[in-house]
């Protein structure tokens, strides 16, 4: 133990205070007094370690907010306060752990929620964030890590941050793979240059009605076309199977995304910050039933299974 004011060793016990009875202590040579300083994982907030746990459980499986406090008995605004603390601590995390990847083969695409109100019913008035939002995710298709994620519109200045956001991951060439989107064509060219092989997978869709017994059904991929842009990708590994099955475990463990549902965010930071939990639960906490490992492991990032605990006493460094 040292002491704060004079940085000497001299230091012996002093009694305790406060209902914890937290450890006082006293300097010999200073006569100052002082006590350890607890440590506080989840910043000023005021929830309990162990239940901020058990709510982020709730949240990662797909519980709505209301669901997650009749549950534990934490109030629903405490609940979305947590959530954008922990997201904000997680984007953190994950901006110093996610560096340096070495993939050999990403896959990019954009899955669909909105913020506040949908599109078609918005006003001129309403705030630019409301109405439709994309989260774009890139995930190395060995692995299964999400390497990068941005939350934001369909457009291409959105494209451009998460392409460079991809870059600034990533080390060496690799093959990447997106949809159709003509931003794509403009961004990838102008982050990477030459320096990977990029292809797009454009898929032809049949028409679907408005209504009847189909309208709830995604309509039918009749034509797929392999369009490469740049390098020589290897038309065996031109796909985006892996990132579009991510997009539905995504739209199974949030709430927000789940389709024809009444959960959604008002705000995009809390959509963001919900986002970035997701991201780092995904890539630290969950096992992968067919890797039998965490994305983190089979991208040796870590050696082992995260828990919930670990998560969020993580700091970032």
């Amino acid at each position: 133990m040292t002491c704060r004011k004079c940085h000497h060793t001299n230091v012996r016990r002093f009694g305790t205070y406060g209902q914890k009875r937290v450890q006082r202590y006293r300097c010999s040579d200073c006569r100052a007094t002082f006590s350890t300083q607890p440590t506080k994982p989840l910043g000023n907030h005021t929830l309990e370690f162990d239940k901020a746990v058990q709510v982020v459980r709730l949240l990662m499986e797909g519980v709505t907010i209301r669901g997650t406090s009749r549950i534990t008995g934490v109030h629903k605004n405490t609940i979305m306060s947590l959530s954008v603390t922990v997201g904000r601590k997680c984007l953190e995390l994950l901006g110093s752990r996610i560096r340096d990847i070495r993939p050999r083969y990403v896959q990019a695409d954009e899955i669909h929620t909105f913020v506040h109100t949908k599109e078609k019913h918005l006003w001129r008035a309403d705030p630019a964030e409301w109405g439709d939002c994309w989260t774009w995710i890139a995930l190395d298709a060995e692995t299964k890590l999400i390497i990068a994620h941005h939350v934001g519109k369909r457009r291409t200045a959105d494209a451009v941050t998460f392409v460079r956001d991809l870059a600034s991951r990533t080390t060496g060439r690799f093959q990447l793979t997106t949809d159709a989107f003509k931003p794509y064509y403009y961004a990838v060219p102008r982050t990477f240059g030459n320096d990977l092989d990029y292809a797009q997978l454009v898929k032809v869709y049949s028409g679907a009605g408005d209504s009847g017994p189909g309208w709830y059904s995604p309509p039918d991929v009749i034509a797929v076309t392999v369009k490469p842009i740049i390098g020589d990708p290897d038309a065996a590994h031109i796909s985006t199977s892996y990132v579009e099955r991510s997009n539905l475990s995504m739209r199974t463990s949030l709430r927000r995304f789940t389709r024809l549902a009444l959960g959604f965010s008002k705000k995009r930071e809390n959509l963001a910050a919900t986002v970035a939990l997701y991201v780092a639960w995904y890539n630290f906490c969950r096992p992968h039933q067919t890797l039998r490992a965490t994305p983190a492991m089979a991208a040796g990032l870590t050696d082992h299974i995260w828990t919930i605990q670990e998560l969020l006493g993580e700091r970032a460094s």
